[in-house]
């Protein structure tokens, strides 16, 4: 029985077209291999995703993981309590020049004694006398320079009302040789008649004999030294009174009356 052609052709030809895979051959080798098969990466199922904003959608907050870095859009920008205010951990320092028209006194001498006056304008009196006693009581300042100080002492010590402060103006005054010989009778005999007022006649009578020291032409201080030893039973109250009264006579000026009793008594 005869077969059809028209099979017989087509199996011929699909077995020219589409070959069998190649098979081993007895020696073991493959005659052809076929390609291996793609790799194919994929992202992990577990990980976020990353979403990317395109457009007028600014973040709303930081997208670094590293907050240190603050570069994004989604930052607080400079203000206050913002974290980030410039120089916030900046000290400022004021330098204050300490200048005088005294060029006798050097730049520390009148540094220390404007803090003085800072202070007392503050109404830190203690602290103000503190500055000023640093440079009346010091022998490396010069003469002028203690001067000042004493000054500075004595105008903090009348401002206070105190009697005490003010006595340790004056001596510091006196001590320091800055005042003219009337400027310096006037502080002396002050000197006295804050002992007079606190009842300390011993003491006022040695003021008044430092008075009549430095002082001998002055008849008002010779009397009332006078007065005064011949209550406290000094010998020689007369003679003293008697030279005061020759004193006020030489210069045309009247005697008054209670001197001349003074004078006279038995």
């Amino acid at each position: 029985m005869r077969q059809p052609l028209l099979p017989a052709l087509l199996g011929i030809w699909l077995s020219a077209s589409f070959p069998v895979a190649a098979q081993e051959t007895s020696d073991g080798q493959n005659a052809e291999r076929l390609p291996d098969p793609p790799i194919v990466v994929i992202a992990n199922p577990d990980a976020a995703e990353r979403v990317v904003t395109a457009g007028s959608r600014l973040p709303q907050k930081n997208i670094f993981a590293n907050s240190a870095i603050a570069s994004s859009v989604g930052t607080r920008g400079l203000g206050p309590q913002s974290g980030m205010s410039p120089h916030s951990s900046v000290r400022g320092i004021k330098k204050k020049d300490c200048v005088s028209e005294d060029p006798a006194l050097g730049k520390v001498v009148i540094c220390t004694l404007a803090t003085g006056d800072d202070l007392l304008a503050a109404g830190d009196m203690d602290g103000a006398l503190t500055m000023y006693r640093s440079i009346a009581y010091s022998s490396e300042n010069s003469a002028r320079e203690r001067h000042v100080a004493s000054e500075k002492l004595y105008a903090a010590a009348d401002q206070s009302g105190s009697a005490e402060l003010r006595e340790e103006g004056l001596i510091a005054l006196l001590a320091n040789g800055g005042l003219n010989p009337g400027e310096a009778r006037s502080a002396r005999r002050t000197l006295v008649a804050l002992a007079l007022s606190e009842n300390d006649r011993i003491r006022a009578i040695r003021r008044l004999e430092n008075v009549v020291k430095h002082h001998p032409e002055d008849a008002d201080s010779l009397a009332n030294l006078a007065i005064l030893q011949g209550a406290e039973g000094i010998a020689g109250s007369r003679a003293m009174m008697q030279r005061a009264i020759a004193i006020r006579k030489s210069a045309g000026r009247s005697v008054p009356a209670g001197w001349s009793r003074f004078a006279e008594a038995d």
